[in-house]
């Protein structure tokens, strides 16, 4: 990745991808060289993906292993047993139940531990998700890739409790996060002197006249005169947060940066809605070791996908006990 290796802090980025491999075309062959050199760019020694797509879990593993490749990464887990993978590993991607698939890869020097790939697909998750423990330099941490539905706000919210049992259970495996394109709108609070403020506030659907899709994000009633009137549905999001999994962003105090709405294949965005919905989600004994958050925010960026990437860093060596 042309960067000495750092034992000190770790970069950890998600990015969805907006439909890896959906063509054999010019146009797709692009827009895959755009997104590897977007991945490139970040010079990151973890990366969440989203958006894999394939027909079948082997053209999905084959597929993430060709973008690691092409990216100056990798992603092989060695297997304690019953491996299907070359050379007896497995790929770390996770088979969706809707032809999107989640996974994730890793610079040189960072090592998989083996046999501590889990993933939950289609049963699971509208998607999927994708755990695995990485030991960077000394310290054993997991690191997930994750992608909640885009369709329905109930199941979401269902979902979440299931991610949130998946990652936290059982209570001896190493502090996690988990970066994903989450779908819904951050619920955690930060204090402020003896009050719990919401990190934010800031409804991005008020004042948008209503379209038919924001029944997938917000809730709505009528008033006296029939009138609908919407907002904003937190509760998935609040479900991270109560189940204790915190958004590195509220954790830091980063300013507030959209990760989507710049893009034309985004329907939200066609309607002047920006909004943060990839994030890099923590667990508790890694709260203190999170340094930074930050959004790539970049010409190139914009143009490979609807979702901009995100990168957190964090100090394995400051994880509580």
């Amino acid at each position: 990745m042309g960067r000495a290796r750092n034992l000190g802090l770790v970069r950890f980025s998600t990015y969805n991808l907006l439909n890896m491999f959906a063509a054999d075309t010019a146009e797709a062959r692009q827009h895959y060289e755009t997104v590897t050199g977007v991945i490139r760019a970040l010079d990151t020694d973890v990366l969440a993906v989203q958006e894999i797509l394939a027909p079948d879990a082997a053209t999905a593993a084959e597929r993430l292993r060709r973008l690691a490749d092409d990216a100056g990464l990798r992603c092989e887990v060695p297997a304690s047993r019953d491996s299907l993978g070359p050379a007896g590993t497995e790929a770390a991607v996770a088979f969706g139940g809707h032809g999107y698939h989640v996974g994730l890869m890793w610079r040189d020097g960072i090592e998989p531990v083996p046999g501590s790939l889990r993933c939950y697909g289609g049963r699971d998750f509208w998607h999927g998700l994708a755990l695995v423990t990485l030991d960077v330099g000394g310290s054993r941490v997991r690191h997930g890739s994750f992608h909640a539905t885009p369709f329905s706000r109930g199941m979401r919210a269902d979902q979440n409790e299931r991610l949130v049992a998946a990652v936290t259970r059982p209570r001896d495996e190493p502090p996690a996060l988990v970066g994903a394109d989450w779908n819904t709108e951050c619920a955690d609070r930060v204090l402020a002197g003896q009050t719990w403020d919401l990190y934010e506030p800031a409804d991005p659907y008020a004042g948008v006249e209503w379209f038919a899709d924001l029944i997938y994000q917000c809730q709505w009633d009528y008033d006296e005169r029939g009138r609908r009137r919407h907002w904003a549905d937190r509760r998935p999001g609040d479900v991270l947060w109560a189940g204790g999994l915190h958004d590195v962003a509220a954790v830091t105090g980063a300013g507030w940066q959209p990760t989507t709405g710049h893009h034309p294949a985004d329907v939200y965005g066609a309607h002047g809605v920006r909004r943060r919905i990839d994030a890099v989600r923590v667990t508790g004994p890694l709260v203190p070791a999170v340094r930074a958050h930050y959004v790539h925010d970049t010409g190139s960026a914009q143009a490979a996908s609807d979702h901009l990437p995100v990168t957190v860093e964090y100090l394995p060596a400051a994880v509580r006990e």
